[in-house]
């Protein structure tokens, strides 16, 4: 019986270890990308306090102003709204969706376009039950935040393209 198990750990090892599948690694940025500064939002929203922290741990120098900078980060639409999704028969939502929504595109300090116009949108549905009125604004803002933390690693994956796309 013991040897069964052995056995079974050690197949099932190896056809993990040949599927290809491994854990994500931290963001690998370009050269170009060291020293970056982020335009259109502030370090107070949400966003650009997270790409800030993000691109930080990625290893780049987040600076300010146009002094030394090696690329610009520039954020033009940061939206995030809510829709209704579905109503019900008695003329009330019982459906929401929030979309997330942002443009940005990356240039190099001397104004080339390292990565063109990105656009991502990100959606969350969620369910309204007027007997849990009081844990709906909690459920909200929790899903604001699980949004606001993915958009920040799918710009992170778009802006890594660009090192990506340069050794190719």
């Amino acid at each position: 019986m013991k040897l069964h198990r052995l056995v079974a750990a050690a197949i099932l090892g190896l056809a993990l270890s040949a599927c290809g599948f491994h854990l994500r690694e931290e963001v690998r940025l370009a050269s170009g990308m060291q020293r970056v500064a982020i335009e259109g939002v502030d370090s107070l929203n949400p966003l650009g306090r997270d790409l800030r922290k993000a691109l930080i741990r990625a290893g780049a120098e987040v600076v300010e102003g146009s002094a030394g900078r090696s690329a610009v980060l520039r954020i033009g639409s940061n939206t995030i709204r809510t829709d209704v999704l579905s109503v019900g028969g008695n003329a009330r939502a019982n459906e929401y969706t929030i979309r997330y929504h942002v443009d940005f595109d990356v240039i190099s300090a001397s104004g080339a376009s390292l990565l063109a116009m990105q656009t991502i949108e990100l959606t969350r549905d969620f369910t309204f039950d007027a007997t849990q009125a009081l844990g709906i604004a909690a459920e909200q803002d929790l899903l604001t935040d699980e949004l606001q933390r993915e958009m920040v690693q799918a710009m992170l994956r778009r802006i890594e393209a660009i090192g990506r796309d340069a050794t190719h």
